[in-house]
């Protein structure tokens, strides 16, 4: 790899229309997706209900254990088809003119939630001229959130530092913001799957989701698109650009 850094963009619907293959496997994984929450719910549901009744009458500290891992597991596994199901067939954006800060203030809050973090290391740097977009502010602060979750995650033992530089962009009538991190970075062959569904460059084991392919999908849907730049051990560009 040379000492260039390695991008990946994705276009917005005006720069690169849907193609057919594309909206085809969206609505045949929406339709797979749905058919396996109608088959696993019922029997998940029976899983964790049994589970905890079982838990309230176990004397056993150990026995009681296993049966919270048993309750923890089966709901883990209700959460991925639910987040599947956001992924492929997420609701239609309804676009407001949503303010900067406010934005910015609701994303990073939501990082901490779902990092399980009281505090994030996040530096911001705003253009006084830009105020505001016009985009879907639930949508828009969960794929942000997932962004700035997965540039704490490039870190090892540290909570940051994470930069959020919001500008205007190249693009006319569209402003940028850039998630940027110091951490471990992505090689090639990383960045190219970055965005594809429960690809995870973590450990077997840990936890795989959505975070990146989810803000791809949703900021795609708000007439926005998010490209990476990174380089192996030095750290990671994201940006997405959205209209103004």
């Amino acid at each position: 790899m040379t000492d260039d850094w390695v991008k990946l963009s994705r276009l917005s619907s005006k720069d690169r229309p849907a193609q057919p293959s594309e909206e085809l496997f969206l609505g045949a994984l929406a339709e797979m997706a749905a058919g396996f929450a109608h088959e696993l719910n019922n029997p998940l549901s029976v899983i964790t209900g049994r589970a905890q009744l079982l838990t309230e009458t176990e004397p056993d500290g150990d026995k009681q254990r296993a049966l919270h891992q048993i309750q923890e597991n089966a709901r883990e596994v209700a959460a991925r088809v639910d987040d599947l199901i956001s992924f492929a067939d997420p609701p239609a954006p309804k676009p407001t003119r949503t303010l900067i800060q406010q934005l910015i203030d609701e994303s990073v809050q939501l990082a901490q939630y779902k990092s399980g973090k009281n505090t994030l290391s996040v530096i911001t740097q705003l253009d006084t001229d830009i105020e505001a977009v016009m985009v879907d502010s639930g949508q828009m602060a969960s794929a942000l959130a997932n962004c700035l979750v997965n540039a704490l995650d490039a870190y090892h033992d540290t909570l940051g530092p994470i930069c959020l530089q919001v500008g205007q962009a190249d693009h006319k009538g569209y402003i940028v913001f850039c998630i940027r991190d110091e951490g471990c970075g992505m090689d090639e062959q990383t960045i190219k799957k970055a965005t594809t569904p429960f690809f995870s460059s973590k450990p077997a084991g840990r936890k795989r989701g959505l975070g990146l392919s989810y803000a791809a999908r949703v900021i795609h849907l708000n007439q926005g698109f998010l490209s990476i730049k990174s380089r192996l051990g030095e750290g990671t560009e994201v940006s997405i650009t959205l209209p103004a």
